[in-house]
């Protein structure tokens, strides 16, 4: 009983002296471990590191509408106490004692080997680099910078936005409110929990440091959706693979992951699809190799369909089908465990969906987005290896695994052909959300590579097993070598693959545009009272730096007018007339960044011909001759509206 006491005392005296001192950090840590230490379904490390990670997302977005509401909102003692105050309960409810793995099997080795590899591919771009180097990667997709509002704004609030309807108009203009707020939060509500205990703190920080906080995340999770796809595979591929067998496969799985199309979802920076797709990816391997112990295995498929819910309820459809392919298959209606389980999942499963009715439409599906257009080959080729994989094994089609396997392949190219022939039925085309769930059905392939494994020369005990591992890689290293160099959507393009460039150092997004948005918001934290425009130098790098130093000072609602208006020079070309006229109508003062006298963007006539944007093909001149240039147009209007506009001269940081 004394012990039991001191747990429950732990609990809580752990994360209150970790704040004290600094190290909160060390919670989320202990929790992890603690889940790991309790589960009986799994017994391998990375099956239950994995899990246990898994569950927790589903667990957090559940536990969010609690911490959303109680006094303490995101302080992280009240929530470390809770959660390990839980742990203990659970483990006082179900008698077991806390262990960990204590086996380390060559399949382990494997798993770790190529993990290892994709963590330092997927790190490298980024520790060497500043912070405008790194955030420069995702702006080019300009997404991020709404997702960073998001974050910024369950921060600020104490919980989901949503559960706040009355305090959000102040982060964004009116007509973005209910969408912004209601949005998928699940990814965004996660890194704002992970960013009290990384800082030790009770309350946001400046928007330079949330943003640094959030990048970094951003790239964890990359990590991890690269761990889920590696170990569904193998979980895939069977208790019965080989090292040897496995070493090629998953090496194939983990090059497509970095060097293929999975990396455009990082760097476009959609942070909650990546965690979507990640859990997708794992229900995938529990429904084809379901856990050991059935309460777990019917917890974690609970927990797993509310974390897709409620990071990307596009993929809802295909992870409740393949669920209840599971639950039918296992006769889980005999359980009374799964309908307590359905009755607690339902509602929050319902949440996001229910909250984003209103772009529940056939036109919500054809609207256009920033989403890379997929190598459709290389989803051919992986489609067809994945069929493979599937029916050549061992007794084919008549195992259970390979034909839930078969049931997921299939599920995940319906939904592709249903919303691919409405698309085209009303736009002619495909577009965006097609892209979204082509990624679907690249990872449900990708993961069923695993059967491959079955597939090769298991090897001989008695040889070597680097000279086997080098005759598995050899059969493979074709396919590996082409996603490689010539992955992406310009497959026949040598060095294009989004992966390859990232590493190099060829891709770099728009590094000048970061480092202007953080240094217009180091001088002004708060926006000064001001809408901060830059005008310093090409119109790509002022559009970025405007809007997202709008939103890291906390000013998207005055800041969104200028990020659509920065970006109509691509197209239609703006009058010295318009720009007054923005200022004319801005609400609050207009502060003008100017640093390069050669830069412009103004015509004379919107009629101009010749202006198309290109990036950095003409300097930082891309107005039309004749026009004023932007310190022209600056002083024009500072001195035409004196009280409402104000120049600043700069000098940018890579000057």
């Amino acid at each position: 009983m004394l012990s039991w006491v001191g747990a429950f005392a732990l609990a809580w005296v752990i994360p209150l002296v970790s704040y004290l001192i600094g190290v909160a950090f060390v919670v989320p840590v202990l929790v992890v471990v603690g889940v790991m230490s309790l589960q009986r379904g799994a017994s391998g490390f990375f099956d239950r590191l994995v899990m246990s990670i898994a569950q927790l997302i589903g667990a957090v977005c559940v536990a969010g509408l609690l911490f959303s509401v109680w006094p303490w909102h995101l302080h992280p003692v009240a929530m470390g106490g809770f959660a390990l105050t839980l742990l203990v309960a659970i483990a006082a409810a179900t008698g077991r004692r806390p262990t960990l793995p204590r086996r380390w099997r060559s399949r382990d080795s494997v798993l770790a080997l190529v993990f290892g590899v994709v963590v330092v591919l997927t790190y490298e771009p980024f520790v060497i680099r500043d912070l405008g180097g790194r955030l420069g990667v995702f702006m080019p997709g300009e997404d991020f910078s709404r997702h960073y509002l998001i974050f910024d704004m369950i921060g600020a609030l104490g919980g989901y936005a949503f559960m706040f309807p009355n305090d959000t108009a102040r982060f964004m203009p009116d007509q973005l409110d209910v969408g912004i707020r209601n949005y998928p939060q699940g990814a965004h509500f996660i890194y704002a929990v992970l960013d009290r205990f990384i800082r030790s703190a009770d309350h946001n920080a400046d928007g330079v440091t949330m943003i640094n906080v959030l990048v970094w995340l951003h790239i964890a999770m990359f990590a991890f959706f690269g761990l889920a796809m590696l170990w569904t595979a193998r979980r895939i591929a069977g208790a019965g693979v080989s090292p040897v067998q496995l070493l090629p496969v998953l090496g194939l799985v983990g090059a497509w992951v970095y060097f293929g199309d999975p990396i455009t979802i990082f760097v476009r920076g959609f942070p909650n699809q990546l965690m979507g797709i990640a859990l997708c990816a794992i229900l995938t391997g529990i429904v084809a190799r379901p856990l050991t112990h059935r309460v777990e295995q019917i917890v974690a498929v609970a927990l797993l369909l509310v974390g897709i819910s409620f990071n990307y309820h596009l993929y809802l459809p295909y992870a409740l089908t393949i669920a209840a392919f599971w639950a039918w298959r296992v006769k889980l209606w005999r359980n009374p465990l799964g309908y307590l389980a359905a009755a607690l999942m339902a509602g929050p499963l319902a949440v996001t969906p229910f909250l984003n009715l209103y772009a529940t439409t056939g036109y919500q599906l054809t609207r256009p987005g920033t989403a890379e257009v997929n190598d459709r080959p290389a989803a051919f080729v992986i489609f067809v290896l994945a069929v493979i994989a599937i029916v050549a094994g061992r007794r084919g089609l008549r195992s259970p695994a390979r034909r839930a396997n078969a049931i997921a392949l299939g599920t995940a190219l319906g939904i592709v052909v249903v919303l691919g022939t409405y698309q085209i039925a009303t736009l002619g085309g495909v577009i965006y959300y097609f892209e979204k769930t082509l990624h679907l059905l690249l990872i449900v392939g990708l993961v069923s590579l695993g059967g491959l494994a079955r597939l090769l020369p298991r090897g001989k005990p008695q040889h070597p097993f680097l000279r086997q591992a080098v005759a598995g890689v050899a059969v493979i290293l074709p396919l590996i070598m082409f996603i490689g160099v010539a992955g992406g959507k310009h497959h026949t393009i040598k060095f294009h693959s989004p992966g390859l460039r990232l590493a190099l150092g060829w891709y770099k997004g728009s590094p000048d545009g970061a480092r202007d948005a953080i240094l217009m918001t180091r001088m002004y934290p708060d926006a000064g009272g001001a809408i901060n425009v830059d005008l310093m130098s090409t119109p790509f790098r002022n559009w970025y730096a405007t809007v997202y130093a709008s939103t890291m000072q906390r000013n998207y609602r005055y800041g969104h007018d200028w990020y659509l208006w920065h970006g109509v020079p691509q197209t239609d070309g703006w009058t010295i007339e318009d720009f007054e006229d923005m200022v004319k109508k801005s609400p609050v003062k207009v502060r003008l960044y100017v640093f390069d006298p050669a830069a412009s963007f103004l015509v004379i006539h919107k009629e101009h011909p010749e202006l198309r944007i290109q990036p950095d093909v003409r300097g930082p001149s891309y107005g039309e001759a004749g026009a004023m240039t932007n310190i022209e147009a600056a002083e024009f209007l500072k001195k035409k509206y004196p009280d409402k506009v104000e120049v600043v001269y700069a000098v940018p940081p890579d000057r």
